[in-house]
């Protein structure tokens, strides 16, 4: 049972309906039909009552979903596409509930078993890059300080106070990398977990509209992810 999950892009274990459709000996299209149904069904009798709800619960099926197309060669030449969904653990998970029979259960099995190795895999890789990027670190903020004249990440910083100064770099990796600040902002309280085994939501807002950096700088987290910011700017660098 070989490439049941696979690696994506973003470093999460994924599968998709194709490997679902082959492996559990059903037809695409009704996978197809069975992951628009738990999309759609969120949203069916949906009232004002349980607006937020609904859409709160709609929000993390279509992150658990991706609907992408794939290339399917012509037997008279050219190619045509076809939809296809790419699907996280939860994803999975939530697909093949309802999927029963002996033959079914084993599939789920062998799947459970490719997800938890693919993500120790990626975990591991992970962490040896941590462990790289901290001897990166140490250099960086050495030389920083010292031939630069730059203040440590620790010290307070004159023209900027820490906050702003992290902010501005997230901005300026955003633009150097075009990518999306949300997702720079979700890497650097990964990385604040994996480094430090902190986790921003363990904390708990103060109200509802406290932003992660505020809980941040309220629990004095602001230094180490200031730390963090600094490396990846220098790594762009």
């Amino acid at each position: 049972m070989k490439n049941l999950v696979f690696r994506g892009a973003d470093n999460q274990a994924l599968t998709n309906s194709l490997l679902v459709a082959e492996k559990f000996g059903k037809n695409h299209q009704h996978v197809l039909r069975d992951i628009r149904e738990l999309i759609d069904s969120i949203n069916k009798d949906a009232d004002a009552k349980v607006q937020n709800w609904t859409q709160t619960n709609n929000q993390q099926v279509n992150q658990m979903f991706t609907l992408i197309e794939y290339d399917i060669p012509m037997p008279t030449g050219g190619i045509k596409k076809a939809p296809m969904y790419v699907m996280n653990r939860d994803g999975f998970t939530l697909l093949v509930m309802g999927f029963t029979g002996k033959k079914a259960f084993q599939f789920k099995l062998a799947y459970i078993a490719a997800f938890n190795a693919m993500e120790k895999a990626i975990k591991e890789d992970y962490a040896r890059a941590l462990s790289s990027m901290d001897q990166r670190i140490k250099v960086i903020e050495e030389r920083r300080t010292s031939l630069e004249g730059l203040p440590s990440p620790t010290e307070e910083l004159p023209k900027m106070s820490q906050r702003d100064c992290i902010r501005s770099l997230v901005n300026k990796i955003a633009r150097a990398t075009s990518t999306n600040q949300s997702n720079i902002w979700h890497k650097v309280y990964n990385h604040l977990y994996y480094r430090y085994h902190i986790s921003i939501r363990s904390y708990k807002k103060k109200y509802p509209e406290e932003n992660n950096l505020d809980v941040a700088e309220r629990n004095g987290l602001l230094p180490r992810i200031y730390t963090i910011v600094s490396n990846m700017y220098d790594l762009i660098g």
